[in-house]
């Protein structure tokens, strides 16, 4: 079996957003050291950066419980062949995105690569302010250094001597404050109508359950605002077209994500980054979700905030409505949206997002994730042999 070519950096992201933060922390540290050698887990973003892909992610983005249950199998020969991969090639330092259920596990099990010297550095803590806060201790004990994007997280995990540090949200970084959209309006036809805009989210079972009442409410505002809006749909590429047709046959625009967001007058997204995302760009919504019933009862006997969406929980108020599971309908939806659209509850909404900048403490966080990265290849002691990387593969097959 050939030998596989060693790397500095190997990175593990197992959806979009880990995906593009990946993609510019390589890009940030090429800066720095432009012979870098990356690996990785990961999509089309870290391949535009040049990193080698290992094992792709699509499909990878999967939540609630029965279908995590359901693709079990699957995570269980990608996590072996990703394991193997790290140990063939090498890497001086591993770098973990967020998707803590596999990269945290992953961690675990390369702890003798740490031991003799590869780093491990982890970027968004896990959520244990929310929900299972015992997790701290064991998770600070996976990785050296622990990047997070909120300011109140650090001291959380550093008791337990893990380097944790408050870097910034990347998407100030990637977000800008200000968003032309006339090519937009030129391209859709868009020049003086409204839009309301309907995200229900970039996973097929989120399109599913999310997307039917997301339509059928914003058509029924649409109709009752006086101004007759354009309804517009985010599509996601990477979903099949008749998942959304079966539904709909609303406009679907494809990409184009921020300029969406920057045109509408307001919009219903599914809960997850893209509702902070459309919260810097200032766009009031209505944050919706619904699960599977048996995951939805897990995580109402974990939860520990008084929100899901980001933007709620970062500005620590209700700024944006949240409906989830049995309050998700098309009566509650149309309801909120009309509120949205004009009046006060627009206005505070407005007013509640236009501080989620100066919350998220400022832009700078990829720069200084690859400043974090570029000082643990420096001191890493790792110095991989191809007897190494051999005898860990023999470890892995003797397990089994």
């Amino acid at each position: 079996m050939p030998l596989a070519p060693l790397c500095d950096l190997f990175v593990c992201a197992g959806e979009p957003s880990g995906d593009a933060y990946g993609a510019a922390v390589v890009r940030a540290l090429r800066q720095r050291r432009p012979e870098t050698v990356v690996a990785a887990m990961g999509g089309a973003h870290l391949a535009g950066a040049g990193a080698d892909i290992e094992q792709d992610i699509e499909g990878m983005a999967v939540m609630g419980l029965w279908p995590v249950l359901a693709r079990l199998p699957t995570f269980a020969r990608t996590m072996n062949h990703v394991e193997r991969t790290i140990r063939a090639r090498r890497p001086r330092v591993l770098l973990t995105i967020d998707y803590p259920g596999f990269n945290l596990r992953l961690a675990r099990r390369l702890a003798d690569l740490r031991a003799s010297g590869m780093r491990i550095v982890h970027v968004v803590a896990p959520q244990v302010w929310a929900w299972r806060p015992r997790r701290a201790k064991r998770i600070a004990r996976s990785v050296d250094r622990l990047l997070c994007f909120f300011p109140f997280e650090p001291p959380l995990f550093s008791r337990f001597g893990c380097r944790a540090e408050h870097v910034g949200h990347p998407l100030l970084d990637l977000v800008p404050e200000r968003i032309p959209t006339d090519a937009l309006d030129r391209d859709l036809g868009l020049a003086g109508r409204d839009v309301l805009l309907v995200a229900p989210g970039s996973r097929e079972r989120e399109v599913r359950l999310l997307l039917p009442v997301m339509a059928a409410a914003a058509m029924a505002a649409a109709s009752r605002t006086g101004r007759r809006p354009v309804v517009l749909v985010s599509r996601v590429p990477d979903l099949p077209l008749d998942l959304y047709r079966s539904v709909t046959d609303l406009p679907l625009v494809e990409g184009r994500w921020r300029e969406l967001c920057a045109r509408a007058r307001t919009g219903c997204l599914a809960s997850g980054t893209a509702s902070l995302e459309a919260g810097l760009i200032g766009l009031p919504h209505a944050i919706c979700y619904r699960m599977d019933p048996l995951s939805a009862v897990i995580v109402r006997h974990v939860l520990l905030t008084d929100h899901v969406g980001l933007p709620n929980l970062i500005c620590g108020s209700r700024v944006c409505p949240e409906l989830l599971q049995e309050q998700f309908t098309v009566p509650r939806l149309t309801a909120h949206l009309l509120r949205l659209w004009d009046g006060e509850r627009r206005q505070a909404c407005r007013k509640g997002l236009s501080s989620l900048r100066q919350r998220l403490g400022g832009g700078g966080a990829l720069e200084r994730i690859a400043a974090a990265v570029d000082d643990e290849l420096s001191v890493s002691r790792r110095r991989f042999t191809h007897a190494t990387a051999a005898d860990g593969d023999a470890r892995i097959e003797e397990a089994r």
